[in-house]
């Protein structure tokens, strides 16, 4: 994302989670099912306010880049956050000075 904009811009928003992304549908060489492991759920607020939620299921791959845009009100910091399977969560933040 940008590190400024001008008030009333749209604004793109790219973000890659870094995350394997483990199906759950496939198989070891000795035929035991791989555990399912995926993030599913990304949020990102904006001054505190929720602009972007997306819920991911198996069917997405490994380090899935997530773009979304967005309206630049105010100077503030955007804050990304994901969870998933057994209880994986973490989050970042990006600041954002509108002019």
């Amino acid at each position: 994302m940008p590190a400024s904009a001008k008030k009333g811009d749209i604004i793109e928003i790219r973000v890659i989670v870094q995350h394997d992304m483990e199906s759950g549908f496939r198989h070891t060489e000795t035929g035991q099912r791989v555990q399912r492991d995926i993030i599913r759920d990304f949020r990102c607020t904006y001054g505190g306010v929720e602009i972007f939620r997306v819920e991911l299921h198996p069917g997405m791959g490994a380090n899935p880049m997530i773009i979304f845009t967005t309206v630049a009100t105010e100077s503030s910091t955007l804050e990304f956050k994901w969870s998933g399977d057994d209880g994986y969560a973490s989050s970042t933040t990006s600041k954002l000075v509108v002019t």
